[in-house]
């Protein structure tokens, strides 16, 4: 029998690899970001501090500041969901773009974008985020 993070894990990706991208069709990317800024809304996700703890328990993965410059801000997400995401060709990670792009808005008062960039040899993705 699987504990609770394994059945919590697989309903993640159920829905989000599989249901939402089929309902969504070819506009996935485009609303799963708009959606992950929401979330970032809704979670009241205004410290930079709070991202990492909120991606660990929502099962997006090990997130970690690389680096905090004049605006400009790179994430590292990394971890087994990560790893089998990027390993299953599926490279869509908006939602994670969207969260951690409001949270850099709502902290700095500004607007911001984020892009990920998937590093397939080290199995890591890199959120990169550009502000006003």
């Amino acid at each position: 029998m699987q504990d609770n993070s394994e059945q919590l894990y697989f309903i993640n990706s159920l829905y989000r690899d599989c249901i939402l991208s089929e309902i969504l069709g070819k506009d996935a990317s485009d609303i799963l970001y708009w959606a992950g800024k929401r979330v970032s809304r809704r979670y009241d996700l205004s410290d930079i501090d709070d991202l990492p703890e909120f991606f660990r328990i929502a099962q997006f993965g090990q997130l970690k500041l690389i680096s905090n410059r004049r605006k400009t801000v790179v994430f590292e997400l990394s971890g087994q969901n990560v790893t089998d995401r990027i390993e299953s060709s599926i490279t869509e990670f908006t939602i994670e773009s969207g969260i951690i792009a409001e949270c850099i808005a709502r902290e700095n008062k500004t607007n911001a974008e984020a892009v990920a960039n998937i590093d397939s040899k080290r199995k890591v993705v890199e959120i990169v985020v550009q502000y006003d």
